[in-house]
């Protein structure tokens, strides 16, 4: 799997803490999106209000081998198309995305995946800790009918099965590859990740640290985050914190972030968060620090 955190500006922090609310939560009649499934209870098509629909099909081994995106208006004709292959454990080891043309009429190829996974024998005792990892992930695009290849990842795993180093590369002319950034993780006992260190390769071939952020928990909660900037000594020094807050039934309903000025960390954005029965998100509040008046201020709402 390929890590995804958010950006480490401060302010954006808090944009993309609202949307990690909204997509976390399960989908349901409330926000209008139907699933229909299959008699052996496979999801066959997912409709989305007014706006989109998607289909998926199936092979054998009841692995979705296909996936179209439609839109629901007009003539609801797909607009994007995933195929999938699959190795025979059942790893997703190829993912193909086409976007239907309407010249050609019929899909044109944008992107190819494939990803390999550690060669290990599968037991019927096997927990998940010990399932098959993909160990590299070539991501490619497709020009004037052919595939070339744009960018691949590599991880390495302890042996808990956390990916505790991920390197990017790019490729290079006479179809090698060279290595761009790696990226490095740590892990609590209970597998959340509590740093994160980003390095990236210079013009002349040296390691230069990037950002780092360390992380504490409130078992899988995440209840502070700081983030580091590197310094001209290489070193890292304190640039924004994050502070989060929680209601009774689990859900974020605050988040504050600061920024480091000289040895204090000063007010910054704050957004309050409410939900509905369902566990859906209904509003976010966003204030802003008034170091004049020393207090918070309105900003703006929002409501979904």
């Amino acid at each position: 799997m390929i890590f995804i955190f958010m950006n480490m500006k401060a302010f954006y922090f808090v944009i993309l803490s609202m949307l990690a609310l909204m997509f976390s939560c399960k989908p349901n009649a409330e926000n209008n999106v139907v699933h229909h499934y299959d008699t052996v209870k496979s999801v066959v098509r997912t409709d989305t209000g007014d706006f989109l629909k998607v289909s998926y099909q199936y092979d054998g081994m009841e692995t979705c081998s296909e996936l179209r995106r439609a839109s629901r208006d007009g003539e609801g004709k797909p607009f994007l198309m995933y195929a999938y292959g699959y190795d025979t454990l059942g790893n997703k080891i190829l993912t193909i995305c086409s976007a239907y043309s309407q010249e050609k009429k019929d899909f044109v190829h944008l992107s190819k995946e494939e990803t390999e996974f550690l060669e290990k024998e599968m037991t019927e005792f096997d927990d998940p800790s010990n399932e098959s990892k993909p160990t590299l992930t070539t991501h490619y695009i497709e020009k004037f009918g052919h595939w070339y290849p744009d960018q691949r990842f590599g991880r390495i795993y302890d042996s808990k099965g956390n990916v505790i180093t991920l390197e990017t590369y790019e490729p290079v002319f006479g179809g090698d590859w060279a290595i761009k950034s790696k990226t490095y993780f740590k892990y609590d006992n209970l597998g959340n990740v509590i740093e994160k260190t980003d390095f990236s390769v210079d013009e002349k071939g040296e390691w230069t640290p990037v950002e780092k952020f360390q992380r504490e928990y409130n078992k899988s909660q995440i209840t502070m985050e700081i983030i580091y900037q590197p310094t001209r000594n290489n070193d890292w020094t304190e640039k924004s914190k994050a502070e989060y807050e929680y209601n009774n039934s689990h859900q974020c309903s605050a988040t504050t972030s600061f920024v480091k000025r000289g040895s204090k960390w000063v007010n910054y954005v704050r957004s309050e968060y409410t939900f509905d029965t369902g566990g859906m998100m209904l509003s976010c509040d966003t204030y802003f620090w008034n170091e004049r008046s020393g207090k918070w201020v309105f900003h703006d709402k929002e409501e979904y």
